[in-house]
């Protein structure tokens, strides 16, 4: 005869009463590099989140949002990103605590809000762009017969390749640098047909353009 034997856990502690409570209220998961999900109810987040100096980074501004629709073809579905602040805060809370029970500092990241912009300048984007220099060599792309220049996207948090000659070259650069910086989850392919760095150009950057244009 067969029994049903049921496991109760007897774990009653103050850290795993939140642990527990955490898990009912949301999920939150890295399906891949550079990606952090969050899902509660019937809405998803999309966060970028990397590794520096030893820290992990969460960047707190969702790079997209999913409403699961019951009646829709596809479920999962793609809206307008909202992010009120007392969802960031919340969000941000449950966040850091799962990362630390990984052992690893943690670090947030919050985009400078619109009112304090001015001119922004981040130093640490100089080594990006060297190593973006040497991915593409890597690739088989040289500095001044298949592209222009590589400029630093101070407020996007990114990189813009200028000039690509060859339309060709697009796909592949784009694998390669979405490869190298997996946490810039936003892109832009456009062509400049005179002026200054005629061209392809290829922006990939972490945060969405502030214009609210194709790219981003």
């Amino acid at each position: 005869m067969n029994r049903r034997v049921r496991f109760v856990t007897t774990d009653k502690s103050p850290a795993r009463l939140e642990s527990m409570k955490l898990k009912q209220k949301c999920q939150i998961e890295r399906p891949e590099p550079g990606v952090l999900t969050y899902r509660k109810g019937f809405t998803e987040y999309r966060f970028p989140i990397y590794e520096e100096d030893r820290e992990v980074v969460f960047v707190a501004w969702p790079s997209r949002q999913r409403l699961l629709l019951f009646f829709s073809m596809g479920g999962w579905t793609r809206v307008p990103l909202l992010f009120p602040m007392d969802d960031r805060e919340r969000i941000t809370a449950h966040v850091v605590e799962y990362l630390q029970r990984g052992g690893a500092p943690v670090r947030v990241l919050n985009r400078i809000e619109v009112e304090e912009e001015g001119l922004q300048f981040h130093p640490e984007f100089f080594e990006c762009k060297a190593r973006a220099s040497e991915i593409l060599d890597t690739a088989g792309f040289a500095w001044f017969s298949d592209y222009s220049c590589i400029d630093i996207l101070h407020e996007e948090f990114g990189l813009e390749i200028c000039g690509l000659r060859e339309e060709s070259s697009i796909e592949p650069i784009t694998q390669a640098m979405s490869t190298a910086f997996p946490h810039w989850h936003h892109s832009c392919i456009a062509h400049k047909e005179w002026g200054c760095e005629p061209g392809w150009k290829i922006a990939i950057h972490m945060f969405p353009t502030r214009c609210g244009d194709a790219c981003g």
